[in-house]
């Protein structure tokens, strides 16, 4: 039987202040149902999530569900922190200024639209950067 990351929507539940019985009747799901969610047994539909998110108020449970919970998001999805909203700005700013430094390397190894031996590490260097500003990106978009 598989397992699924149940924890993510309790916490959201949690953090909304919200007992198993009460969100069961906001979602409006079983109160068994949502057990079986929170422990991980059953994997909550997109459309169940969705209601999840606009009932607990939890900005942060869409990306961390598909983080979780589907093979794409876990292969390609970066990582995120949840941490706090200034936190994020700078973060954000950081990232932004290394993927700054990094684009005449882009511009240089991509005017030919091929990427050669030599320049893949150059490559692989900037791509890494983008990936950070895009995970700072989604951080800062869901911070609370």
């Amino acid at each position: 039987m598989r397992k699924y990351c149940g924890i993510i929507y309790k916490k959201a539940r949690i953090d909304a202040n919200l007992t198993q019985e009460q969100a069961s009747e906001l979602l409006p799901i079983p109160k068994r149902t949502l057990s079986a969610y929170e422990n991980g047994v059953l994997l909550p539909s997109g459309e169940l999530v969705c209601r999840m998110i606009e009932v607990y108020n939890a900005k942060w449970l869409w990306y961390m569900h598909l983080k979780n919970n589907d093979p794409v998001g876990k292969k390609y999805l970066p990582d995120i922190n949840l941490g706090r909203l200034s936190a994020n700005v700078l973060r954000l700013q950081k990232e932004m200024a290394d993927v700054y430094k990094a684009n005449n390397s882009l511009i240089e190894v991509a005017c030919d639209d091929e990427i050669s031996k030599n320049e893949e590490k150059k490559w692989n260097i900037a791509l890494k950067e983008i990936k950070e500003l895009m995970s700072a990106c989604i951080s800062l978009m869901i911070s609370n």
